[in-house]
């Protein structure tokens, strides 16, 4: 593809993927720990905010917003930081 830079290719979905909406489009979750607080009640906290992307991975910043995170799923994601996946 002499002379095609990286922004004018065209992107290529197939299908639905995990973690996409229909068309392939990409879809917000966030990733939230459930715990319990003094009184013994059910605290959800989100630890951070996400994006599942078309080719099934994701992109996530935590709710601190001081850094950012690439991974091969969603849930993997989830697994990794001790959280749920909740697409809202």
């Amino acid at each position: 593809m002499d002379g095609v830079h990286g922004s004018e290719q065209s992107s290529v979905y197939h299908g639905e993927g995990p973690g996409t909406s229909g068309g392939g489009r990409p879809r917000a979750f966030v990733l939230v720990r459930e715990g319990l607080d003094a009184d013994d009640a059910v605290v959800r906290e989100i630890v951070a905010y996400g994006i599942a992307l078309p080719d099934g991975g994701a992109a996530t910043v935590p709710a601190e917003g001081c850094s950012f995170g690439r991974w091969i799923s969603p849930e993997s994601a989830a697994r990794r930081l001790d959280a749920e996946v909740d697409w809202g």
